[in-house]
């Protein structure tokens, strides 16, 4: 006898989820503002760096106190041994020492032997002759010439001691106080003398006097004279109707010398 089989209904589908909802995006909370840096370091802070910076300072004021005695200390050897200087070539233009080296006269053995011109030599001279040694360490190099020539432009026959402790009135109507100027105001105060002894003048007055053309001309030769280290030249006025005078102040040993550079200068 026949069987029936029964039939199997098709398997069912799983129930379908329901579909799900989009993440939730989570905004953050707001945060607090990050607190400023103050402007102002700490007070702390603030002395500190201002105590290291007095510091810093101090230790650059004791340096640079020191470079300054050490150069002052240096400046005076200078001054020292200018003086020493010029009193050796004081002896080396006595008569007879340029031909016991094989030379023809002071010049040559200033520019083959010592290398140095003879306006500078001659220059050196005048300050060792001309100005006590401790004058001279006291003013140090650049004063002293500049006195020196405060000395040569001044109408008087002034010594250096003599003016570096004058109070002078000047042409334009300042007044130097000699030992407390400068080295750069001396030497504007001797270009100030020198001009007004040059300055023209209307007309030769009676006694004694110069016209303003031998002033002009003294003053030029005067110059070429001082850049060979010769000072102490004096124009003198006369009232003989045959001119001024020249006045020179030369040593007899410096006398060749002298003579070779006023021809030079004459030549200008």
């Amino acid at each position: 006898m026949a069987t029936t089989r029964a039939k199997k209904s098709p398997p069912k589908s799983p129930p379908k989820s329901p579909p799900k909802k989009p993440a939730a995006v989570r905004t953050p909370a707001p945060q607090p503002p990050a607190p400023r840096p103050s402007a102002a370091l700490p007070r702390e802070l603030a002395e500190r760096a201002k105590a290291q910076h007095a510091a810093k300072q101090s230790r650059l004021a004791e340096r640079a106190h020191a470079a300054v005695a050490h150069i002052r200390e240096r400046q005076t050897d200078i001054a020292a041994n200018m003086v020493d200087i010029g009193l050796s070539l004081v002896k080396l233009k006595a008569d007879g020492m340029a031909e016991a080296l094989g030379r023809t006269g002071f010049a040559e053995v200033c520019e083959k032997d010592l290398r140095m011109a003879v306006s500078t030599a001659n220059g050196l001279i005048a300050i060792a002759t001309k100005m006590p040694r401790a004058m001279v360490t006291a003013l140090g190099a650049e004063r002293a010439r500049a006195v020196l020539e405060l000395v040569e432009a001044t109408p008087e026959d002034d010594t250096a001691a003599d003016v570096l402790h004058a109070k002078l009135a000047l042409p334009s109507g300042r007044t130097l106080d000699v030992a407390q100027a400068t080295a750069k105001d001396i030497r504007e105060a001797a270009r100030e003398l020198r001009d007004a002894q040059a300055a023209p003048t209307e007309k030769r007055s009676r006694g004694f006097t110069a016209t303003p053309a031998e002033k002009r001309s003294f003053t030029a030769l005067a110059k070429q004279l001082t850049e060979r280290g010769h000072t102490g030249a004096k124009l003198v006025a006369t009232r003989d109707g045959k001119g001024a005078k020249v006045r020179f102040d030369v040593r007899l040993s410096e006398l060749d010398a002298f003579i070779a550079d006023l021809r030079a200068a004459r030549r200008g």
